[in-house]
Order: structure tokens, then sequence, then C-alpha cells
């Protein structure tokens, strides 16, 4: 009689010139190196987050210097992941700002805390391509200049993934259908949480 999708949405990563090189990595790419190393099979059960927190302390399989295109939550999180553990890194974002999807509050702790940690971060910075050596990216108002980086990775966004809830839409068109989570719109838990409980409310 209804039915609730939250099935959460896809990372989305730009075609950037230059993102086949071997030392460039995606969000969702270094999510499944962990995974196929670390979490495969039954080895799961014996990881725990702080062995994996005390492991990345000493080898992770990035560079010295780490530039990160993009610069929503996940981004920012990873970067401060990288630079306490001795990374130089580097954020990259297109827009104006950082995090756009939380709230001031939240934004300028992790900004406290990228400072604290030495990460430099652009924003309204336009990424042109990668290369071996560096990112060639123009800040704004400014002109093309070279980011040097051992290491790349591209974060990539979380866009709204509605595929399942068209296709219940259509299929089912006398059930209540309700969206909650990401696949109606990039948001947090309590967007989640919230958008369920009134689905829950309308049923």
């Amino acid at each position: 009689d209804a039915v609730v999708v939250a099935t959460g949405g896809h990372v989305a990563v730009p075609d950037i010139p230059g993102a086949e090189l071997p030392h460039v990595h995606t969000g969702p790419g270094l999510r499944e190196w962990l995974d196929d190393r670390l979490f495969a099979g039954w080895r799961h059960r014996l990881v725990r987050p702080a062995a994996v927190r005390l492991a990345s302390r000493a080898w992770m399989p990035l560079g010295r210097r780490v530039a990160i295109i993009g610069g929503d939550l996940v981004a920012l999180e990873l970067a401060e992941f990288l630079a306490a553990r001795g990374r130089r890194v580097s954020i990259l974002e297109a827009g104006n700002d950082i995090a756009p999807e939380v709230g001031n509050k939240r934004r300028t702790e992790h900004m406290d805390r990228l400072d604290r940690l030495g990460v430099t971060v652009h924003v309204r910075a336009a990424v042109e391509r990668i290369t071996a050596q560096a990112v060639m990216f123009t800040p704004a108002g400014g002109t093309s200049r070279p980011l040097p980086a051992d290491s790349v990775v591209i974060a990539g966004t979380v866009q709204p993934d509605t595929r399942l809830f068209d296709a219940v839409v259509a299929a089912m068109p006398g059930a209540e259908v309700h969206a909650a989570g990401d696949c109606g719109g990039l948001g947090l838990i309590r967007k989640a949480t919230e958008e369920g409980a009134r689905a829950a409310c309308a049923i």
C-alpha cells in the first residue's frame, strides 16, 4: 500500500583531463580500495576503526602532497584525516563556499580544524587539468597556475538518484510513494530522519 524509497544518492565524479593518471584517485575508488584490502570476506569482522586509524598513520597509498578536488563535507573530513597523518593537503573548490550542505556553525568548526592542520583551501578555483606533478587551476580573478601534488583525489559530489523512486511511482499508480534521504536531494542525517518521520506520519 505504501513504499518509502531511501536508496541514497550517487557520487558524480567530474571528467577532468588527466584523471586517468596513476596518482589520481576518486572518492568512491578509495573506498573500494579500502574495502578490497581490509574488509573483504571474513576480515571485516577483525578490523576496527581504531586499527584503521593506527595503521593509516604508518602507511597510506597517497603521497606527501595531496590535492583534493571538491569541497563538500566528505572532502573536508578526508582533508582533516590526511593532514592529521602528516600530509600537506590542499582543497580546490569551484564554488563560493566549502561544505554548502552544512550549517554555519559546523562549517566554522571544520574551517578552524583545517586552519590548525595547515590545510590550504582555494574556493572559486576552476580546475583545468591534472598533470604528473601538479593540478592546473585558475583562482578567482587570477591566471592559470600549478598546484604541486604527489597524489590527487577527486572527491566528487553526491547527487540525487531518483531512478528507483520514479520506477516505483510509474509501476504502482495507486500506492503512496515517499522519498527519504539523498535519493530526493542532498542532505545529512537530519534531513533523512525528518523525511522518514514525515513519511511514517503520512502513512
